[in-house]
């Protein structure tokens, strides 16, 4: 859902990550996606409240593994192009700030 340039921001920037297309899950059902981030202990980011909070409840409530998910609204960015890089800055800061986050809800 975000450019695929922001994941190559946030590797420039120092961290392990990488956009669903990288993944191999462009176009995976959010399940899959949600799936193969708690298999590989990653954090999802994602514009996509509505299904990921869903997601993340049902699995916190039957006490399946989880994965952090931070919810982004591309309307908190500026409109004039470079959206992966004001994106990328904003998770990077994020990151700093929960450098081991909880497995739970975040928004940015």
């Amino acid at each position: 859902m975000w450019p695929p340039a922001t994941s190559e921001k946030l590797v420039e920037l120092g961290h392990d990550a990488l956009c669903v297309e990288d993944a191999g899950l462009a176009g995976a059902d959010d399940e899959v996606v949600y799936e193969h981030a708690v298999a590989q202990r990653r954090v999802v980011v994602t514009e996509n409240f509505g299904d990921f909070s869903l997601l993340l409840e049902r699995r916190l409530a039957a006490a399946q593994p989880s994965a952090p998910v931070v919810f982004v609204r591309e309307a908190s960015f500026p409109r004039r192009g470079r959206l992966a890089d004001h994106l990328a800055r904003a998770l990077d800061a994020w990151a700093a700030e929960h450098p081991e986050p909880y497995v739970g809800a975040y928004w940015v």
